[in-house]
């Protein structure tokens, strides 16, 4: 853990939180991609106590219309690892960085030489390989979305040399489900530009983008347009690419079933997704008198 913080401290610590930052997959959604009533209950209960929660997730804000009403979010959130930060009620982006086009050029020639899996996503939606998987799990998502009532991610395909994906802003570029030698290859030639930065979001998924843009980065911009303090807000995540929120957090706290990496670095570790971790958390070191009943 961050530090040897005893419960009273951490108690101490949660009284003065006012910000809480949520992950999204592996962390405030189930296995089965949902938010269970418990943390929808725990979020409305902190609510009423003045603390505010909203999400910051490795996906294309469009990706997450259905859980940004199924929460009722009224705040800004933040999307694409931290490229975006998106005002809910006028669906408006407040901030962005993109990919410089010159980088995404060349990993695109990289991805298409090697046969890799790979997409391009931003305000104009998502721009894809020919033939590939990655394409299905947006397909997955525009059908729930369908079914919600809830606006569809356009979907493209890459044309022959990647311009029509290079015309709009790109907030990451994903490349799915890469093997170890695949990996090695692209880490190889992302370390070796000043242009990309990157992460891994799943052992298989790497996420590129713009240098210096991370969770961290998109949590401390969000503290800026909301003028909260650093000490005011509290962080949950599951996985690597939410250790840079955890520097920028007051209360970082782990899901149970997160990497060993972010349990480590954790004040708290909370149950796992599939058990309510986080309803878990808001209980015991947010909320007054433990609100939320289990």
């Amino acid at each position: 853990m961050r530090s040897s913080t005893t419960e009273r401290e951490l108690g101490a610590a949660g009284s003065g939180i006012r910000l809480v930052v949520c992950d999204m997959d592996g962390t405030l959604l189930d296995d089965e991609k949902k938010i269970s009533e418990r943390s929808m209950e725990a979020i409305r209960e902190a609510r009423k106590e003045g603390i505010l929660t909203t999400i910051c997730s490795g996906r294309l804000y469009l990706m997450l219309d259905v859980y940004i009403k199924r929460l009722g979010l009224e705040l800004p959130f933040i999307s694409s690892n931290g490229a975006a930060i998106i005002d809910p009620i006028e669906n408006r982006v407040l901030y962005q960085k993109p990919v410089p086009v010159d980088g995404a050029r060349r990993l695109f020639s990289l991805c298409a030489r090697m046969g890799f899996d790979y997409c391009a996503l931003g305000p104009d939606g998502g721009f894809f390989s020919r033939g590939g998987k990655c394409i299905e799990r947006f397909m997955a998502y525009n059908n729930i979305a369908t079914a919600a009532g809830e606006r569809e991610i356009p979907l493209h395909i890459f044309d022959g040399d990647h311009e029509n994906g290079l015309r709009p802003p790109i907030h990451k570029i994903l490349i799915y489900r890469l093997d170890d030698d695949g990996r090695a290859c692209v880490k190889e030639f992302l370390e070796n530009r000043r242009d990309l930065a990157y992460t891994f979001s799943d052992p298989t998924l790497v996420d590129v983008l713009a240098p210096e843009v991370d969770k961290g980065s998109g949590v401390r911009e969000l503290a800026r347009i909301m003028g909260v303090k650093k000490e005011e807000i509290c962080v949950f995540g599951d996985y690597t690419n939410d250790i840079p929120m955890f520097r920028e957090a007051g209360l970082a706290i782990a899901m149970e079933n997160g990497c060993e990496e972010i349990r480590n670095l954790a004040d708290v570790v909370t149950g796992p997704n599939n058990r309510d971790g986080v309803a878990q958390a808001f209980r015991k070191h947010l909320l007054r008198d433990g609100a939320v009943p289990f």
